[in-house]
C-alpha cells in the first residue's frame, strides 16, 4: 500500500503471480470456489472472487505451486487467513479480495 506521501507501507514484497487457489469462506457450508491469485506475499494474498465474501471474515484456502516453481512436483499449501479488503466489482463482475495469510501448512502428496 502506498501512503499519501508516496512511501510504501508493505513490509513484504508482493509477487504478481497467477496461481490456482481454492477459497473456502469459513461461514456457511458453501463449496470451495476455484479462482486465480493476482499477487501474493509472505503474509497476504490478492485474488478475484465472484460474490458472497465479507471484509473481516475468516477463510481457508489452498494454493498449488506448479512444478516450474518447485523444480519437481506441484506443492499444495493449505492456509488460513482473514479478509482485509473487498473491492467493487469490475466490468466483468469480478471482485478483488485482499486477505492475510495467518498460518499455512505444506501438504505432502500421497504416494
Amino acid at each position: 500500500m502506498v501512503t499519501a506521501t508516496g512511501s510504501e507501507r508493505r513490509r513484504h514484497h508482493r509477487y504478481g503471480l497467477e496461481m490456482p487457489v481454492q477459497v473456502q469462506p469459513s461461514k456457511g457450508a458453501a463449496p470451495p470456489v476455484s479462482t486465480i491469485t493476482r499477487d501474493i506475499s509472505a503474509t497476504g494474498i490478492y485474488f478475484d472472487f465472484t460474490d458472497g465474501i465479507e471484509q473481516g471474515s475468516e477463510m481457508n484456502f489452498e494454493l498449488v505451486l506448479p512444478p516450474q516453481m518447485t523444480h519437481g512436483e506441484p506443492v499444495h499449501i493449505r492456509c488460513r487467513g482473514k479478509i482485509v479488503r473487498v473491492e467493487r466489482p469490475d466490468a466483468e463482475g469480478k471482485i478483488g479480495v485482499a486477505a492475510t495469510i495467518e498460518c499455512y501448512n505444506f501438504i505432502r502428496a500421497e504416494k
